[in-house]
């Protein structure tokens, strides 16, 4: 199946970058809170505590029986609420989205239009106001090779502001990517195998084509243990050391706990935090 741009790679920038298989490295206090109401209305809160300041936000999401239609609203700190329609089968593989942020629904305005077919996935953002940001985003596949290129223009500057090019290789137990990003002036690698049941090692690598004092790197380990806790390590260029342990509760929640040292100085206070997830 052709895939988009930015899931090209997509096991292998969530085992880097965090997912929720491989766990996301939290260093707030986060709580996480699920339900499903008998109409069928999935509610989630979520708390978050950075500093002195608590953010919460609060998403209510329905998609019909016959999953054509979906919709959903999601409240955020700033009393900002941002509501998403779709319509999936206008045409076959043809998928259509409308979203606006309220106060300001006008101004924000969005329709997107998705397209998936075996040999091809397209994806088209537009804003619906006067001078409309238009994303563009194509991806095609050969066997286990993907090919994808994205690109936004932004009508009021009359500039191309965003051109990436994806190549990537999707395997049974590996997977890796490179992309061309930044207009072509950015180079990013990354890689992930799963080098038995329980364990996946993987990297990436970002550089500034022409300016090798920009290369950065970071490598990660992980593993699951006996009864089905997560564990991983993380260590980048900058000498930063992440821990993750992730486990599920006998009743079904997930809870989550995270340290982050500075490797190359120890005298600096470390960050840690925990999540827990009430599904």
């Amino acid at each position: 199946m052709a895939t988009l741009p930015g899931d090209i790679g997509k096991r292998a920038k969530g085992f880097l970058g965090g997912d929720a298989a491989s766990g996301t490295f939290i260093f707030n206090p986060k709580l996480t809170i699920s339900s499903t109401t008998q109409s069928g209305v999935a509610l989630t809160a979520t708390a978050n505590q950075k500093g002195d300041k608590l953010d919460a936000t609060l998403k209510a999401a329905y998609t019909a029986p016959s999953k054509k239609y979906s919709v959903d609203a999601t409240a955020d700190p700033t009393g900002k609420v941002t509501v998403n329609a779709s319509v999936s089968e206008v045409a076959r593989g043809v998928k259509l989205t409308g979203s606006v942020v309220l106060p300001s629904p006008a101004s924000t305005a969005k329709l997107t239009a998705e397209y998936a077919s075996a040999a091809l996935s397209a994806k088209a953002v537009v804003g619906l106001n006067a001078s409309p940001v238009v994303d563009l985003a194509i991806g095609s596949s050969l066997k286990r090779l993907l090919l994808g290129c994205e690109a936004t223009y932004d009508s009021a500057k009359a500039d191309l502001t965003k051109a990436n090019l994806v190549l990537g290789y999707h395997a049974a137990d590996f997977q890796a990517t490179a992309t061309l990003a930044d207009l072509g002036s950015t180079l990013k690698l990354a890689y992930v195998h799963s080098i038995s049941p329980v364990a996946t090692v993987g990297g990436e690598l970002s550089r500034k084509l022409g300016d090798p004092a920009s290369t950065s790197f970071a490598l990660a380990y992980g593993r699951t243990l006996a009864g089905g806790a997560v564990t991983k390590l993380k260590l980048d260029s900058a000498g930063t050391l992440a821990a993750l342990y992730q486990t599920k509760l006998a009743g079904g929640e997930k809870l989550a706990g995270s340290l982050q040292v500075q490797a190359t100085d120890l005298s600096k206070a470390p960050k840690y935090g925990f999540a827990l997830d009430l599904a």
